[in-house]
């Protein structure tokens, strides 16, 4: 048998490469949440993210009463997913706002060196948004003929505060990883910081969604029981 006739061995070495990279991504996020301060800061956007998609669910819930009950959109089905959809405007017109066209002034402003302390300005945005969610039920009884704009006036605010409190955290987050070590890479692979913390922020970001619907869903059910 010549050596052209002889069966060449592959060897498949990208399946383990893949494994080993997935699982050394995770083990960064994971070695992420065991520092102190930036575990209390995923800790404080989990929470937010939560009490954010349960305060639009709940908007969006009281806009629609509101709606339906004024006929502000017309009545039927077509009044009310006009209803569900202004709420959702208003919402994407804050982000857009605060994300997109003054996202480099706002940047500027909570910076190190800018003149606004981030802590006391995610403090002052998660205020502003705990009192409008409070005062938002209180229009549909205080002003009846102004309901449907006030709300959506506080969908829109509490989405400006929302992205505010966001440009804020994703300003500060990494200052808090993980020195390199100082023979840096010389010894071992330095890992990526970063990308585990944009990772770690999806999540975080996915999660508070289904966490927020079940909230939302064992307050009506015990609701029903109450009432």
């Amino acid at each position: 048998m010549t050596r052209a006739e002889q069966p060449t061995a592959h060897t498949t070495t990208s399946a383990p490469d893949d494994a080993l990279v997935a699982d050394s991504r995770e083990r960064a996020v994971r070695a992420l949440l065991r520092r102190p301060q930036l575990k209390r800061l995923w800790s404080a956007q989990l929470v937010g993210g939560v009490g954010d998609t349960l305060a639009l669910l709940v908007l969006v819930l009281l806009t629609l009463q509101t709606a339906v009950a004024e006929g502000s959109f017309g009545g039927g089905y077509r009044g009310a997913a006009f209803a569900v959809a202004t709420v959702f405007g208003a919402r994407i017109v804050a982000t857009v706002l605060f994300g997109a066209v003054l996202l480099g002034p706002l940047t500027a402003l909570t910076a190190p060196e800018g003149p606004l302390d981030r802590r006391w300005t995610m403090v002052g945005a998660d205020g502003v948004r705990a009192l409008l969610l409070i005062a938002a039920p209180l229009w549909i009884d205080w002003t009846p003929g102004n309901a449907l704009t006030l709300l959506l006036v506080t969908v829109f605010v509490t989405g400006l505060a929302e992205r505010l409190w966001t440009v804020c955290r994703e300003s500060a987050a990494p200052a808090l990883l993980p020195a390199p070590p100082p023979e840096g890479a010389t010894v071992r692979p330095l890992p990526d910081h970063l990308d585990a913390l944009r990772r770690l922020s999806l999540r975080t970001t996915f999660l508070a969604i289904p966490l927020a619907a079940a909230v939302l869903l064992v307050a009506s059910l015990f609701n029903n029981l109450l009432g």
